[in-house]
């Protein structure tokens, strides 16, 4: 039981910075974006920008959201005291696993589509 147990705190300790990673990734889109909006941009960019602002930050609630579940899992860990606690802890872990892997194809598909967009308006970005 102490074994699995001390998988999960690695898993949520794994899961917490590669979270960083996406929230510093996310800032560093946001800092493009208003580096394009200081700039003397084509005009008819700015809805597509504001579309990219847009989920910018809904990927900022997306990220909120899941340092939200990992606080309260690290509690769920933290009061594992039967096989029956872990059996639980363990279920929550693979649905966290699962919303985690959602967020980071999200996050992925935001990557990808942005760069994209900035290779094709904004070359010199």
């Amino acid at each position: 039981m102490k074994d699995k147990l001390e998988e999960l705190r690695a898993q949520q300790e794994s899961r917490k910075y590669l979270l960083k990673v996406l929230e510093d990734e996310n800032i560093c889109f946001k800092l493009k974006l208003a580096r394009i909006l200081s700039t003397d941009f084509d005009r008819r960019e700015l809805g597509r920008l504001e579309y990219f602002q847009s989920r910018f930050l809904k990927m900022d609630e997306q990220i909120a959201l899941l340092r939200h579940e990992i606080s309260e899992q690290q509690g769920v860990l933290a009061s594992v005291q039967t096989m029956t606690g872990l059996k639980d802890a363990t279920v929550s872990e693979l649905m966290m696993e699962r919303r985690f892997t959602m967020v980071q194809q999200h996050f992925d598909m935001l990557d990808a589509d942005f760069r994209h967009y900035l290779r094709q308006s904004f070359p010199l970005v």
